[in-house]
């Protein structure tokens, strides 16, 4: 079982269960809205086939805060016929995910002369967040030979070498995990975990862009071979032993309405820019030209919320 999931120490947006997360949902069927269900069980979603963009979840204010005392790890493991490991996966769920944090560094010759963070809401934020960490053991030996963490939609391999050298061990082993702040994002060691990074302009005057991933020691820990509830295990699929998934699983719709978009203008972005490095701090010009190119950072067609975990290509070893 993976060790503990760190969460940072002022982080806003905890994990909770699926049932907190319901408890305080309402299954809006857009066909027919007298068919609303509100605060709807495990059992009551809706399963495949798909049909469009039908059903969406709706949540009350309190639920985004999460409830950490309900949290748990969703377990899959999985394995197929001519696999020599097989990957134990957890899977993380958070009610709400935060906004974003920049990273702004205006230099001069290469050379920073000054650095300013700003926090980017409402950019990043979105209803229901999925994030995952799978522990790859060797069929034969039982040694965990990789772990693969989730990270706004990538997931990054770590060899059993990557292991020794970057994470710490419980026992020697359960590995410690953490998660960053807002976004849940995770990550094998604490730090500013920079991400999207972005150089504009020329050699002799410019801007550099990060998002910011924070982790710290300290937070909030989930400890997954603790609090954890098994979903599927491939291996037993069609046999006695199955394990029967809540509907949850296989709910085939995002968490909140589909279509929703946030953008940004380049102007609103330049703003953002001075904000973190103080108006007298940087040549306007310098702001309109970085913005324009860093713009599409900033532009999220939608955020809808993530699928389930079975609708995801992890769950089924498409890393």
């Amino acid at each position: 079982m993976a060790g503990p999931l760190s969460r940072a120490a002022l982080e806003d947006f905890l994990p909770c269960s699926i049932e907190y997360f319901l408890s305080h949902s309402t299954l809006v069927d857009s066909k027919a809205q007298s068919k609303n269900i509100t605060h709807p069980t495990l059992y009551r979603l809706p399963q495949a086939p798909k049909d469009g963009s039908r059903y969406y979840l709706t949540i009350e204010d309190v639920v985004k805060g999460g409830d950490f005392s309900t949290a748990k790890s969703y377990v899959n493991d999985f394995w197929k016929a001519g696999m020599t490991y097989t990957d134990i996966q957890f899977w993380f769920f958070n009610a709400y995910n935060g906004p974003g944090t920049a990273k702004f560094d205006n230099f001069v010759f290469n050379k920073v002369k000054n650095t300013g963070n700003v926090d980017l809401a409402p950019l990043g934020e979105h209803v229901g967040d999925w994030e995952s960490c799978a522990i790859r053991i060797d069929n034969a030996s039982k040694d965990m030979i990789g772990i693969m963490l989730s990270a706004h939609g990538k997931n990054v391999f770590y060899s059993k070498d990557d292991i020794a050298k970057r994470f710490k061990m419980i026992n020697e082993t359960h590995p410690f995990v953490y998660a960053s702040l807002n976004g849940h994002a995770n990550f094998p060691t604490p730090g500013p975990n920079y991400s999207e990074h972005r150089k504009a302009l020329g050699i002799s005057v410019g801007l550099e862009f990060s998002l910011l991933n924070s982790t710290v020691d300290g937070g909030a820990q989930l400890d997954c071979s603790k609090k954890y509830q098994v979903m599927k295990v491939s291996w037993l699929e069609g046999t006695p032993d199955a394990y029967a998934s809540p509907a949850w699983v296989e709910y085939p719709y995002r968490w909140r309405p589909e279509g929703t978009a946030t953008t940004m203008s380049s102007k609103n972005l330049g703003d953002f820019i001075k904000a973190a490095l103080g108006d007298k701090e940087v040549d306007a010009s310098c702001v309109v030209l970085a913005a324009s190119e860093l713009l599409h950072v900033f532009v999220t067609a939608n955020i809808n919320g993530s699928m389930a975990p079975e609708q995801q290509g992890p769950w089924s070893g498409a890393y």
